[in-house]
């Protein structure tokens, strides 16, 4: 008597091997690939020696910019870091405990302590419903820029990956500080995604990961940029997030597990 085996677990088996092989190429990608190959990430981006993150809140900076972080800062590069936070984070009246917080989640991904400041400005509070003024962020980056050198920025895009009114702002500023002056640093944003494709983790990143190693083999046309973390990157990421601990929630858990911003990243210069 031959014993035939259960109907679902032919599916299952047959799901399983769907989802095992662009896993597999995703490892297989991730391990042999230059994630900062030319093909995969604009020439700006690998070349600049002196990057400033543009942020509107502590812990921005962890839930949005692991990889570019992780990426570009990486200790055998010899690029400078800095972080520049438009506030305290003072929505909750735990300013102090916030900034404090910021200088260890720079420390994580080898940002000095000078160069990782947080503002107190009264133009710029922590509100979801404020939008701040242009003039006052421009003014304060322009500053920045000069002290530190900086010749490449990064920030949000002009939905603010959240749709927080305050990143929103930011970016929208930038945005006119750039057209405005030619010898601005270029900016790069991280692009916003639906909240789908948001906290799909890992699961979209083998379609991305293989589109961009493809474009390898021919001339880029692409105007973004994509940066992966490799794992030893993402727990970089973990512990930066880690250190937030004044904004835990048990939803916070599930941001860690299952969004793809830990991992990845795409950017675009903004305004292009």
């Amino acid at each position: 008597m031959v014993l035939r085996a259960p109907r679902f677990s032919r599916k299952a088996q047959y799901c399983f091997r769907l989802l095992l092989l662009p896993l597999l190429v995703l490892a297989l990608a991730l391990r042999f690939t230059d994630r900062l190959a030319p093909a995969l990430v604009d020439a700006r981006l690998t070349s600049a020696k002196s990057v400033l993150w543009v942020t509107a809140h502590p812990d921005d900076e962890s839930f949005f910019f692991g990889p570019t972080l992780s990426s570009l800062l990486a200790p055998e590069r010899g690029v400078t870091g800095h972080l520049l936070c438009l506030s305290a984070g003072d929505h909750e009246g735990l300013g102090s405990v916030r900034r404090s917080e910021l200088r260890a989640s720079c420390e994580a991904f080898g940002i000095a302590g000078d160069n990782c400041v947080s503002l107190d400005h009264p133009a710029l509070p922590d509100d979801p419903d404020l939008w701040w003024p242009p003039e006052t962020i421009e003014q304060l980056v322009k500053e920045h820029v000069k002290r530190w050198d900086v010749d490449l920025i990064i920030t949000f895009d002009d939905y603010g990956v959240s749709g927080h009114a305050n990143h929103r702002a930011v970016s929208s500023a930038l945005g006119l500080a750039a057209a405005s002056s030619p010898s601005f640093p270029p900016i790069f944003a991280v692009l916003s995604t639906s909240v789908l494709l948001k906290f799909t983790s890992l699961l979209s990143l083998p379609s991305f990961t293989i589109l961009h190693f493809l474009r390898r083999l021919l001339p880029s046309t692409s105007p973004t940029s994509l940066l992966i973390n490799s794992l030893s990157q993402y727990r970089q990421a973990r512990l930066s997030f880690d250190q937030h601990q004044s904004q835990w929630r048990w939803f916070r858990s599930l941001f860690v597990t299952f969004s793809r911003y830990l991992w990845f990243v795409e950017l675009k210069e903004l305004g292009v």
